[in-house]
């Protein structure tokens, strides 16, 4: 009962980020639009392996969430690049079309054999980077709304991946064919869930803010370059 819970509470917050597009202001910056589809996705993605992994459609299912695994972390880079500025953004875009580069050749060289290299390393890339944007955010004084909503992205995808690293290293290097892997999944729908609300609070911050203070600049929170 916990476990339906937890699950299909973390599911339902997954779909929040993307639904907040409908306020006009927030449809403005094109990060939010980026991060409101890979939630979304993310969503989808939980939404089908829960209810419909079992039925006849299993591997199309499985399918689905092949090619979602293989999207994620550009979309989360897509996501750090739009929320940077000059030289930070280029870099970033280098990094993606890096790692894009990358999965395309070990796929098209040894299929699914590089899989779990691929993941780990989206995986890496996507922690340090929560890091780096969490550890630029408190060396600034002063912050635009827009950065003061990245931040919850920071820390929630931070929380998120930290946990799915858990998981990946005790499913991956210290596999227990005895262990009960309900453990690893109650760990991984409760890091969704609190993932997904406070990047759901950091959004929701950013229209309250934004809409209570009608003289900030309407142009997105890092000027024309967070659009």
């Amino acid at each position: 009962m916990f476990f339906f819970i937890i699950s299909n509470g973390a599911i339902v917050l997954c779909f929040i980020p993307f639904l907040f597009l409908g306020w006009k202001k927030m449809r403005k910056i094109h990060t939010y639009w980026v991060l409101g589809i890979y939630w979304f996705l993310n969503g989808v993605d939980n939404l089908l392996e829960i209810y419909f992994s079992r039925s006849g459609e299993s591997h199309v299912i499985r399918q689905l969430s092949f090619y979602y695994s293989l999207v994620e972390a550009p979309l989360v880079l897509l996501v750090f690049a739009l929320a940077r500025q000059g030289r930070e953004r280029k870099g970033l875009l280098l990094i993606l079309l890096l790692f894009m580069a990358g999965e395309s050749i070990l796929l098209h060289w040894s299929g699914n054999n590089f899989v779990t290299l691929i993941l780990g390393s989206g995986l890496m890339i996507i922690l340090l980077c929560s890091m780096i944007g969490l550890w630029q955010y408190l060396k600034k004084m002063e912050h635009t709304r827009f950065e003061n909503s990245m931040v919850f992205v920071y820390a929630s995808l931070l929380f998120s991946y930290g946990s799915m690293l858990i998981i990946y290293i005790f499913a991956h290097l210290h596999h227990n064919a005895n262990a009960n892997d309900s453990d690893s999944f109650l760990l991984y729908y409760l890091s969704l869930l609190l993932s997904a609300a406070i990047t759901s609070a950091g959004l929701w911050s950013y229209g309250i803010r934004k809409s209570r203070q009608s003289s900030y600049s309407p142009s997105t929170g890092y000027s024309s370059s967070s659009s």
